[in-house]
């Protein structure tokens, strides 16, 4: 008989049991491989990304630092510290470069790249931009004394000596002598900000975030981007301008100027309502103001009835004929003085070698330089804010005069502008030389920013003033265009109060066809004014009327538009398809109140993927605080236009 053997059904248990361990002992080991890579990967990044990250964002802030108290250096007209703070900035920006080198494995891994290249970009540029800032002080170092720089601090003067101070015409003369002088060195210049613009256009702004903890970003790249470009340019235009400047300010022969003065609160196409006027001279840089006037004295003189253009026929409440002091209704500021100069020839006006337009930015950004002035025989006048009208007193006046009861005030009351430009003039010219290039700030960016514009009957000059972007034209572009145009037809002084967002968004199909939507959000936030000019009072904000022109690519074509109490026109003007509008009969934009136009159209081209989408935005004359926002198939920009802009997406 066979034995048979019972198995026990707990030994595979002990098998797994034995095995188990087997199991966590090569888990926990993956683990602990996984640890030491992570270990290993920190370590590495913060060897190579965290503590050159940390390292380098010390050394942007020492860099900052450095080229802060260059800049300061170089306002304050100290040529030894500018120099000492140039080269300390050469070095700081050296030390950053190389710290930055220190990241390139980043070039390696995808979209990290391209932010290290951006990177590489920007200091290659700015290797140019202190190149082009050394030969800059090179050019200035020997003519220091000339141009009003300090060389040595408290230097001391001998025993007995005496140095005779210069009147500020002879000084004015001098620098003219020097910038002839250094005009070789403008050449090395503009080569190395065209370098510096070469490299600084191939960093895209769009691959980076609107905001980083509710600072700006993008926009700041975006605004380095186009300001370098802008320097570049204007270096390299601006140069044939420099054999003009002796003539322009009367070397050796006398020059005359036609002043017009165009009220920004009253807007008008090319800046501003034609409020008043001077004739001034300049005879070896020493300005004299030969008459000033009320423009309705000239209208007076002039006399003809002409008839009125068509807009002003629709829109214009109560005008039956055509003024000069309407005949700015141009965009284009060379075109309306064309059309003005021709009839302020048959009023009877003097003959001049060119004619300047200023607004009141222009003044009260004078002023917040000079300080309070005072003007004979029309009182004081100064930047500081009014709380009559919440806004800078010489604005306030300036309405004042214009348009107070005549029994109250001067019976020229707008004749104000010669006196008070004249002493803003002679106030310039006594001032220290260590303000004179706040001075030179102020001008640059008034005619950037499209406050201060000129027009002269020589050709050549002309072109020259043009591409200094001086000359208010509407210009050609090969791209996407937009200029808005506002029009203020009798709506009080408003415009000194309204504010405006401009949102355009672009859709793009799989065929390439763009359609634009431009929506223009008016807000009048302030309160009304007491209009009741019975009881003596100043009528600044009121019932706003606004004739409006959308400038867009030629051939665009209009699909819809809501907000015009008119049927919107399109036609073509300057070079360019032209969208009319107008609101303030029906529904004016009441104080404390809003108004809103929105057009939609097709642009006249394809926008091909791999050259991309551009717009050209040009700004309008007097404008200010206007807030635009861009959007193209989601990719978005906004920013606040002080000047004119291209974008690129």
């Amino acid at each position: 008989m066979k034995k048979i053997e019972l198995v026990s059904s707990e030994k595979p248990e002990i098998e797994k049991e034995e095995i188990k361990p087997k199991k966590n002992k090569k888990i926990v080991k993956k683990l602990a491989i996984i640890g030491g890579i992570i270990v290993l990967l920190g370590t590495l990044l913060t060897f190579f990304l965290v503590l050159p990250s940390l390292q380098m964002k010390d050394e942007a802030l020492l860099l900052t630092n450095e080229a802060k108290q260059m800049s300061e250096s170089l306002q304050a007209q100290d040529l030894n510290k500018t120099i000492e703070k140039l080269q300390a900035t050469k070095e700081q920006f050296s030390t950053l470069n190389a710290s930055y080198r220190k990241l390139a494995w980043l070039r390696i891994i995808p979209l990290v790249s391209n932010f290290y290249k951006d990177g590489e970009h920007l200091f290659a540029g700015g290797g140019y931009l202190l190149e082009a800032a050394d030969v800059t002080v090179e050019s200035l170092e020997p003519y220091a004394d000339i141009l009003g720089f300090e060389r040595e601090k408290n230097e001391e003067k001998k025993e007995g000596e005496t140095k005779k101070e210069m009147t500020a015409e002879e000084r004015l003369i001098l620098m003219l002598d020097t910038l002839e002088k250094i005009q070789p060195n403008l050449d090395k210049i503009g080569e190395k900000l065209e370098l510096a613009r070469q490299e600084i256009d191939q960093i895209d702004s769009q691959r980076y975030p609107e905001k980083i903890r509710d600072k700006k970003i993008r926009e700041k790249i975006a605004t380095l981007i186009q300001t370098i470009d802008g320097v570049a340019e204007i270096m390299i235009e601006a140069k044939p301008i420099i054999g003009y400047i002796r003539p322009l300010l009367g070397v050796p022969d006398q020059k005359k100027y036609l002043l017009l003065f165009q009220n920004d609160a009253e807007l008008r196409p090319t800046g501003g309502f034609l409020t008043a006027y001077a004739i001034l001279t300049v005879h070896n840089g020493n300005f004299e103001t030969l008459g000033s006037y009320d423009i309705y004295s000239l209208d007076a003189r002039f006399g003809n009835r002409l008839q009125p253009p068509e807009p002003i026929k629709k829109y214009h409440k109560n005008v039956y004929y055509w003024h000069l002091r309407d005949m700015n209704l141009s965009p284009d500021f060379k075109d309306s003085m064309e059309t003005f100069w021709e009839n302020y020839k048959k009023a009877g006006g003097p003959d001049v070698d060119g004619i300047i337009a200023i607004d009141t930015n222009f003044l009260i950004d004078i002023l917040k330089v000079l300080g309070p002035i005072g003007v004979a025989d029309w009182g004081n006048f100064s930047a500081e804010i009014d709380k009559r009208c919440n806004c800078p007193q010489v604005f306030y006046e300036l309405e004042r005069y214009a348009d107070k009861p005549v029994g109250e005030l001067k019976t020229d009351r707008k004749a104000v502008i010669g006196p008070l430009v004249h002493s803003v003039l002679l106030n310039v010219m006594q001032s220290p030389r260590k303000k004179w290039p706040e001075f030179f700030n102020v001008f640059f960016a008034n005619v950037q920013q499209k406050h201060l514009l000129l027009y002269f009957f020589d050709e050549e000059l002309q072109k020259s003033i043009e591409a200094l972007n001086a000359g208010g034209r509407i210009k050609d572009y090969d791209g996407d265009y937009l200029h808005i145009n506002d029009c203020n037809f009798a709506g009080a002084k408003s415009n000194m109060f309204i504010r405006v967002n401009v949102d355009q968004k672009v859709e793009v199909n799989s065929s390439g066809e763009a359609i634009k939507t431009v929506t223009i959000d008016y807000r009048n936030p302030e309160p009304a004014s007491d209009c009741n000019l019975e009881r003596g009072e100043l009528c600044l904000n009121a019932l706003y009327r606004d004739w409006v022109r959308l400038y867009v690519p030629k051939g665009s074509e209009l699909i819809e538009a809501s907000g015009s109490e008119t049927e919107v026109e399109t036609y073509e003007d300057l070079g360019k398809t032209v969208f009319e509008a107008f609101y303030g009969d029906k529904s004016p934009l009441r104080p404390e109140g809003k108004a809103q136009l929105t057009f939609k159209y097709k642009l006249p081209f394809k926008v091909e993927g791999d050259k991309g989408y551009k717009l050209l935005i040009q700004k309008q004359p007097g404008t200010y605080g206007y807030e635009y926002s861009v959007s193209v198939d989601g990719k978005q920009e906004t920013f606040e236009l002080k000047t004119d802009r291209e974008l690129r997406f």
